[in-house]
């Protein structure tokens, strides 16, 4: 996929990505803690509208947010001036694979699964590559990504499944949220659609979307064998945002890593 392309695909996002995910921010106090032990500057890959990069400038981290979309990036730009911390809090298009800024970075963040955009195994170790340029010696890299439930995964129905209802506070309304997916076991890629249905406050129909997107699923041992590929080494594995260890029910790898040895 094309920088354009992907760029567009994102795009799409851009002005209901906060609403589908108003629920989103059992992460946060992660990385704004990672963020501040690392004294910063700290750049953000898949920024997105800039919900962790924001929280992270609020902790008086100097940020730098790359999204491959040019709309996300302007809904963040807004946000950041918005809450107050635009003055160390500066938002780039770029895709995560080839930006390439003049500086380094005491530490790299890619929440919420941002890697898992990377589709292919080529794509993964030139976005870690690229990571590795711009980090400080002895830099460290922090990222989640999905756990696989090999049972879940492997079944592709075409059917819609319920994923949740996010209210939204400033409406009233409420985001019903469905989902469809489409797995490829060859590449291990899901080809997924979320269905949005907005309800008002009387439960009438306002609207319905359709948004498309992919992403590659990486088991625990192929994302060791990518880090060690990439010339990092990992510091930690957490099967989620507090600290606890990976188990077999674990929805989330949390992946810490040091570039070099």
């Amino acid at each position: 996929m094309t920088n354009h392309a992907a760029s567009h695909l994102y795009d799409n996002w851009a002005d209901i990505y906060d609403r589908v995910y108003a629920y989103l921010n059992y992460d946060t106090p992660f990385y704004v803690q990672q963020a501040a032990a690392s004294d910063g500057p700290v750049l953000e890959l898949g920024c997105g509208t800039g919900r962790v990069s924001i929280a992270m400038a609020r902790a008086d981290v100097e940020v730098i947010g790359v999204d491959v979309s040019l709309r996300m990036v302007e809904a963040a730009t807004r946000k950041a001036k918005a809450a107050g911390v635009s003055g160390n809090c500066h938002f780039v298009q770029g895709d995560m694979r080839t930006i390439a800024l003049d500086r380094k970075f005491s530490m790299v963040v890619m929440p919420f699964r941002s890697f898992q955009s990377m589709l292919t195994v080529k794509d993964q170790l030139t976005t870690l590559a690229n990571i590795g340029k711009h980090l400080e010696p002895k830099g460290e890299m922090v990222l989640d990504i999905v756990a696989p439930d090999v049972q879940l995964i492997a079944v592709s129905d075409p059917m819609p499944f319920h994923v949740r209802d996010v209210l939204q506070p400033d409406t009233g309304n409420t985001f019903v949220i469905w989902g469809q997916n489409s797995w490829d076991g060859s590449t291990q890629v899901n080809s997924a659609r979320l269905i949005i249905d907005e309800l008002d406050p009387q439960g009438e129909a306002v609207r319905r979307l359709y948004r498309d997107f992919s992403i590659r699923y990486t088991f625990r041992y192929e994302m060791e064998h990518l880090l060690h590929r990439a010339g990092f080494t990992p510091l930690a594995l957490y099967g989620g945002f507090d600290g606890e260890p990976l188990e077999e029910d674990s929805e989330d790898q949390v992946w810490i890593a040091r570039q070099g040895k």
